[in-house]
């Protein structure tokens, strides 16, 4: 009953936030909205004024179709030294690439019925197997730089509390996580593409990284861009360590935050919530072990009666708490 009024409360605080943030960006980008939309009046009225054997209707359908096919990434400009084509080779590799992960920038996107129709069933099986490779790897990189060093530090230093020796270690793992994804490759982009800042850079960085995946900003596609399919590939890479080390990052907070029952309720799945339980009722006294996967049922249960009970076991149940 109590994980019921738990989560009643948090579809309260979500709708809540989910106002906030309609009434904050509705204040902040309407008054934009609106400047642009009078610039855009004025210039029609003016070039209407300076050239007025032109039709209007003409204008407005010929803008209509410019702005469409300009949509689909085909440039409508004449006075450019090439075509850019947006679905060559490393182009739909991209585009592939960053529908699988889910970031979908919208640019391209699939014109023809042929390509929609192979896009949803390409996206139906790839989808899943994207994000549970993408799972599995950051699972891997826990062990590596969470599991195996939280270990040493214990055998080194065991005269810390285990609780603050996670935390120190999950502040130092994340904040070179977010140097790694996000800060760096900011200063990168902001060197590579002309028309962005370094806070436009970090901006995209993280809408891609989070998944978002606006498309306001995406790399690779103004003229003249130096080696562009080199760059699309080491951007599809980028994506790929970057969404793993996000995978990484929710991997140690879920470790770090499991007891806490509110918010265990979004980091923790059913089925880890239910076998943290079964876990908790056959060894009450177990969270003093330090560092010991909770949801690893089998090698819990692989302890023996010679264990020394002054011995700690990681892994395993303390005999000493029975």
């Amino acid at each position: 009953m109590m994980k019921w009024k738990c989560v009643f409360f948090l579809l309260v605080i979500y709708m809540v936030y989910l106002v906030f943030g309609a009434f904050f960006f509705s204040y902040v980008e309407q008054p934009h909205e609106d400047q642009l939309r009078e610039k855009v009046l004025n210039m029609w009225d003016d070039f209407l004024e300076i050239h007025p054997c032109l039709s209007e209707e003409k204008l407005e359908d010929f803008l209509r179709t410019a702005l469409l096919v300009k949509s689909f990434g085909v440039s409508v400009l004449r006075n450019i030294s090439f075509f850019e084509v947006k679905w060559d080779f490393v182009s739909s590799l991209f585009f592939a690439g960053t529908t699988l992960t889910t970031i979908g920038y919208g640019h391209p996107f699939p014109i023809s019925l042929s390509g929609k129709v192979f896009c949803v069933f390409y996206c139906l099986f790839g989808i899943p197997f994207t994000l549970s490779l993408l799972s599995i790897v950051a699972q891997k990189w826990t062990i590596l730089l969470r599991d195996i060093p939280l270990r040493y530090c214990h055998r080194r230093w065991n005269t810390l509390n285990n609780k603050t020796l996670e935390w120190i270690h999950a502040i130092v793992v994340i904040s070179f996580m977010c140097l790694l994804c996000f800060f760096i490759p900011a200063i990168l982009f902001n060197s590579l593409e002309e028309n962005w800042g370094y806070a436009d850079a970090l901006y995209f960085c993280f809408i891609s990284l989070s998944t978002v995946g606006l498309g306001d900003y995406v790399p690779g596609e103004q003229s003249g861009q130096r080696l562009p399919a080199l760059y699309k590939l080491l951007v599809i890479g980028y994506l790929l360590l970057g969404l793993v080390c996000v995978f990484l990052m929710v991997e140690i907070l879920k470790n770090l935050l499991k007891h806490n029952q509110i918010l265990s309720l979004f980091l923790l799945g059913n089925e880890d919530g239910r076998q943290d339980e079964e876990i908790d009722r056959v060894a009450p006294n177990d969270s003093e072990v330090p560092f010991a996967p909770r949801n690893d049922e089998t090698t819990r249960r692989r302890v023996t009666h010679s264990v020394s009970p002054n011995e700690k076991s990681y892994g395993s149940i303390n005999p000493s708490s029975s």
